[in-house]
């Protein structure tokens, strides 16, 4: 599986992880994730390595509540949401 920070991004998925972000007070960092054949999830990952790693944030620690709130959005939208320390 490969994910990527989320881009282009509708108006209305931005809006919902800004409520998201203010409702929990936490900050959440949007992937997008899809499946390769392995043969090609090998070899990107083998260039990815050479990169480093992408995203260098501590993770956050949301409690139950909030992971349930995460959880849904991730559901309704679609993408994997991170929560991190800002």
């Amino acid at each position: 599986m490969l994910c990527d920070i989320a881009r282009n991004l509708g108006d209305d998925k931005l809006q919902r992880i800004k409520a998201l972000e203010d409702d929990l007070g936490l900050t959440i960092v949007a992937f997008s994730c899809r499946s390769l054949d392995p043969v090609r999830e090998e070899r990107l990952s083998a260039l990815m390595a050479e990169f480093g790693p992408p995203l260098q944030a501590e993770p956050a620690e949301p409690d139950e509540e909030q992971l349930g709130q995460i959880r849904e959005a991730e559901q309704t939208m679609g993408l994997a949401l991170v929560a991190v320390r800002a």
